[in-house]
């Protein structure tokens, strides 16, 4: 039920911000565009509310993951290489990118929920063409957080590559 309403609300906000997205700022927003923010004005204020409840579970999730992964599984196998004299470069440097990039995920997605944060308090009805500058904002802040994901996910990636290279390494 909690993934089929996760979906849901991020179809609904993925929609609304195709809707909203069709202009270049220095020209500033179509009459449609106004009209359809204002119309919808409490909708979106909803939506984006339960957006930002489902993106801090989300983030709690991933943040602690990667906190879990980082000091349960990586750091330790690294001391334990160190210890047997099997320590390699990359394996050092693997950890200290996924701790650089945890870090920038943290400070990221905290930048991105100030930025939704300001945009639902602002008043959409009165100030359209303000909502949707600062909906264009806070939808790059959200890629940066999508990015730092990316970037561990990859980072998981090369480490799990290491070991097995060193696993074959050993077995030789």
């Amino acid at each position: 039920m909690k993934k089929k309403c996760l979906f849901f609300y991020c179809i609904t906000l993925m929609l609304t911000c195709q809707v909203l997205q069709g202009s270049c700022w220095a020209e500033g927003i179509s009459s449609g565009q106004k009209s359809v923010i204002i119309n919808r004005c409490d909708i979106l204020r909803d939506d984006l509310k339960k957006v930002q409840r489902n993106d801090s579970r989300t983030r709690v999730y991933l943040g602690g993951y990667y906190e879990r992964v980082l000091n349960k599984f990586i750091m330790p196998f690294n001391v334990r290489l160190v210890e047997g004299s099997l320590s390699d470069a990359s394996f050092v440097e693997n950890q200290n990118r996924f701790a650089l990039t945890k870090t920038a995920f943290a400070n990221d997605f905290v930048y991105y929920q100030k930025g939704l944060e300001e945009l639902i308090a602002i008043d959409c009805k009165a100030e359209p063409e303000r909502f949707y500058e600062r909906l264009v904002s806070v939808r790059k802040k959200r890629r940066v957080v999508e990015q730092d994901v990316e970037k561990l996910k990859g980072l998981l990636g090369e480490n799990v590559k290491l070991v097995k290279g060193l696993m074959e390494k050993i077995e030789k």
